[in-house]
Parts: structure tokens; C-alpha cells; sequence
């Protein structure tokens, strides 16, 4: 205010209070003018051109990480000096070849599936796709947009299901056969397939008929009511999978009384971990890839382990009587002396469960499911505002005016969010990697370093893992660290602990 009494006199009538009056109307009018231009401009963009540039972009990056990770596979044809440490000559070659045929399966699938995403867009499938499931309803003398909605979910499902069923084939039956960890019949494999997509149908419909109609009738705070919704829908799913769902699929069979189910519940007693149940699950009959996890919540906590997971030295339904004395095989049972050993010990399968449990007691299950809501909350906010934009729709092949509420979701969630979605495929990838090398330390911590490397090293041979990895492409691939970083983290963990 001094410099501006100085300039204009001390009976100046532009007082400072004026200045700042006429300063906010001015930076009020710019703020609306460029809001202004903004809206013009999106009124003005066509959002299908601008979501298949994005989708380009997205394929044209990918496919540049898979080809520098092709590379390092390729041009290393012997391990390194690291490498050695892990796995012999023979199984460094294996897990090398199957590794490529991963990749240049990727490749091509990925081409076909880049093609598709824009022979759909471009053909304007989905608008078609969504009157001929108007037309069926109508045939049958129906006229309602929720029982159109889940016609066309079904019908785009099978038909999806149909067209990518040659790829799953080859992958299941070519290359995990060739590498000797496919364990299906085509039968079993039809029958599987079966029903998941009947499950998968079913539960869609579940999910999505209330969905739609909380988000027509639930007027300004639509958002809310879908969000809860479908965060209700998810804890329930939860709930009830383990019990009521994955044993239509799997035989999850309780851990009798022997050494291993000891030694596990004493690791969960000694962080007090609530685990009420423990399992193995016969993953064997579909594949030779092993696992462990947990679930449940509260004071309710479950453990499975897949068969795979564990040697014959420690694996109560196969290596053990339940006394916890070991079962001599019958002639021709069991492995021949030949053959290298699968699985981990019972030493090293406690330790594997160290890090899981680790996620557990840091709080690695909450803080994603936190997250992952929050987000959920902002993009169903996001989409009411979107939503009010009918050009949006129109851009994609639908008629004007026409605003189903099913087809807006899949053009919003699906489309224009895609660069959300990658940012934040992207930022959980990276979370889950930092979690993963806290889990490690809490293993340490725990006294189980040796024995987790040691598992880790099991692991990564029994699966054939290739233990190279390029740096771009795992730090936007993989949610777990590559092993030979992942080992040398763990090293240093022990080191503190000493």
C-alpha cells in the first residue's frame, strides 16, 4: 500500500482494500476464462481418438519393456557368476528357454490383444453389441435396462471367453506342457473352464444389477451409495470364497497333527497371529507352480499351503504318517533317484511363512485394501462428473442422447480412466515391491534368513524363474523384486541383525 500511496499521492481515492478488490475480480475472470477454454476444448476432442492414442502409447512402451527383457534373456546364454550361486548350467538353460517362450508368447498375444482393443473401438462393437442384447430382451417382450445390462455382460463374456480360448489353449497345453508343469486333461481343463465362467457370470450379475440401479436412483450422492456397495459386495466375497467357492475348484485338505502343522503353529503363537485353520491344497492336479498364502479376517486366520510348495521330507499326505514318522515308498512310488527333488523342507517352508505372516503383522493386507477404496470413492466421484458429458458416449458410436448407465461405466473405466488406471497399476506395483522387501527383513528378524534364501533359491529353480531381469521392465512388471536383488537385500538385513 506505501508504493501505492507513493505513486498516486497521499489523497489517492484507489485505496489498497480497492487494489485488492479489483486484483480478485481479475484473477476470479482469468480463473472462469480459462476454465472457459478448457470446456471448449473438451467439448471440441474426440475422447475415442484420445483414448486409442493413449492405448497406442501404452502398447507401443510395453512392448519396448518386453523386448529389453527379451534382449537380457537372449543375449546371456550362460549364468552369470551370481546366477551360479542359484541354479546348475542344466537348469539355468531350461529356465532360459522358458522364459522366451513366455516372452514371444507375450509379444504376439499382446499384438493380438492390441488389435482387438482397437477393432472393437473403431468397428463400434460395444454399441452394437449392446442393441442386439436390447433386441433379445425385446424379442422375448422384455424392455428394461437392467435386464439388457446383464444380457449384454453375459453375452460379451462367452463371447470373449470363446475368442481368446485358443490362447489360453496354447498357453496351458504348448508351453507350460513343454516345460513340464501343465498337469490338466483337456477334459479337466473344459470343465474348470466351465465353471469359472459360469461362477464369473453369475457373481457379475450379482454385483452389477444392484450397481446400476443404486447408480440410477441414488441422485447426487450416487457415488457414495455405488462405493459402499461394492465395498460391502467385496468384504463379502471375501468372506465367503474360501469356504464356499474355492473348493468347487480345489480339494483343501486340513494339515494333520504332524512335525510341519507343530512348527507352523509355533511360529504363529510367537507373533500371535490368530490361525485357526491350515491347509494344502491339491495344486498338483492343474500345475507344478507353487504357493502359500493366508486369509481371513480378524480373529479368524487361515494358512494354505499348495502341495507343491512341499518336499516329501515334510508333507503330511504324502511323506508322513501321522505319528510324524517317515513313510517308506512302495516300489515304484515317488520319485526316482534320478529325478531332482521339488519342494521346499519343512525348515524352509516355516520360513516362507515368516514373510507371509510378516505381511500380516505390518499391516501390508489393510493399507492396499485402504488405498485401493479411496481410490474407488474418487473415480466414482469423477464419473458422475464425466458422466454428465453426452458427447463422451456419442464419441464411442452410441446415439445421441443415449446415456445407459452399463455402457457409461465400461466407456469411463475402461477408456478415459486408462491413464489413471496405468498410473496407478504403476504406483501398486511399486508398493508391492517395498512391501515385499519388509516382509523379508521381518523373516530376519524372526531368525529366518538363511532359511529364506535357501526356499527362495527352491523356488525360483522349481518354477524355472529366469533370475536376470532387465531394470525398466521389472520396475514396471514385477510386484516382486527380482531374486538376486531380493537375495543380496536379505543379506544385508542379517548383517544389521548381527
Amino acid at each position: 500500500s506505501s508504493g501505492i500511496n507513493a505513486e498516486y499521492g497521499e489523497d489517492s481515492f484507489i485505496t489498497s482494500s480497492t487494489w485488492l478488490e479489483i486484483d480478485s475480480n481479475l484473477t476470479i475472470q482469468a480463473a472462469m476464462g480459462l476454465l472457459g477454454v478448457i470446456g471448449d476444448m473438451l467439448d471440441n476432442v474426440n475422447y475415442m481418438y484420445c483414448s486409442l492414442a493413449f492405448i497406442s502409447a501404452e502398447f507401443l512402451f510395453d512392448t519396448y519393456l518386453i523386448w529389453r527383457q527379451r534382449r537380457i534373456v537372449k543375449s546371456t546364454q550362460s549364468p552369470t557368476e551370481d546366477v551360479k550361486k542359484l541354479m546348475d548350467d542344466d537348469t539355468y538353460a531350461k529356465s532360459r528357454l522358458y522364459s522366451l517362450d513366455k516372452i514371444h508368447f507375450g509379444i504376439v498375444n499382446d499384438c493380438y490383444s492390441y488389435l482387438e482393443t482397437i477393432g472393437v473401438m473403431l468397428c463400434f462393437l460395444t454399441p452394437f453389441f449392446w442393441e442386439v442384447a436390447g433386441k433379445t430382451i425385446g424379442y422375448f417382450g422384455y424392455s428394461s435396462e437392467l435386464l439388457q445390462s446383464n444380457v449384454f455382460l453375459w453375452q460379451s463374456s462367452i463371447i470373449m471367453s470363446v475368442i481368446h480360448l485358443p490362447w489360453s489353449l496354447y498357453r496351458t497345453f504348448v508351453i507350460e506342457e513343454r516345460h513340464g508343469f501343465n498337469k490338466m486333461t483337456l477334459g479337466f481343463y473344459f470343465k474348470d473352464t466351465l465353471k469359472k465362467l459360469l461362477l464369473s457370470n453369475v457373481m457379475m450379475s450379482v454385483l452389477m444389477t444392484p450397481l446400476l440401479y443404486l447408480m440410477k436412483v441414488g441422485g447426487d450422492y450416487f457415488f457414495l451409495y455405488a462405493w459402499l456397495f461394492v465395498f460391502a459386495f467385496t468384504m463379502a466375497f471375501f468372506f465367503i470364497y474360501m469356504d464356499f467357492i474355492a473348493p468347487l475348484f480345489d480339494t483343501y485338505t486340513p494339515v494333520p497333527e504332524s512335525p510341519l502343522r507343530t512348527a507352523i503353529e509355533n511360529l504363529a503363537s510367537s507373533i500371535n497371529f490368530p490361525l485357526t485353520k491350515l491347509y494344502i491344497v491339491d495344486g498338483s492336479k492343474r500345475s507344478n507352480h507353487s504357493n502359500a498364502f493366508f486369509y481371513g479376517f480378524f480373529k479368524n486366520k487361515r494358512i494354505v499351503l499348495f502341495d507343491t510348495l512341499l518336499d516329501e521330507s515334510c508333507n503330511p499326505l504324502i511323506g508322513l504318517e501321522a505319528d510324524g514318522k517317515k513313510r517308506q515308498f512302495p516300489s515304484g512310488e515317488g520319485e526316482s533317484s534320478s529325478q531332482k527333488k521339488k519342494g521346499c523342507t519343512q525348515e524352509e517352508v516355516v520360513a516362507v511363512l515368516g514373510h507371509e505372516l510378516g505381511h500380516w503383522y505390518l499391516g501390508h493386507v489393510y493399507k492396499p485394501l485402504l488405498l485401493n477404496q479411496t481410490v474407488l470413492l474418487g473415480m466414482f466421484y469423477l464419473f458422475g462428473i464425466l458422466v454428465k458429458n453426452e458427447q463422451m458416449l456419442a464419441d464411442f458410436g452410441f446415439p445421441e442422447g443415449s446415456q445407459p448407465t452399463l455402457m457409461a461405466l465400461t466407456v469411463i473405466f475402461q477408456y478415459i480412466f486408462g491413464p489413471l488406471n496405468r498410473v496407478f497399476s504403476v504406483s501398486s506395483t511399486l508398493l508391492t515391491r517395498r512391501f515385499e522387501f519388509q516382509a523379508d527383513a521381518f523373516a530376519v528378524g524372526l531368525g529366518k534368513g538363511e532359511l529364506l534364501q535357501g526356499s527362495l533359491v527352491k523356488l525360483v529353480t522349481d518354477n524355472l524363474s529366469f533370475p536376470l531381469a532387465d531394470k525398466l521392465y521389472s520396475t514396471f512388471t514385477f510386484s516382486h523384486p527380482p531374486v538376486l536383488e531380493r537375495l543380496e537385500v536379505i543379506r544385508e538385513e542379517m548383517k544389521k541383525e548381527k
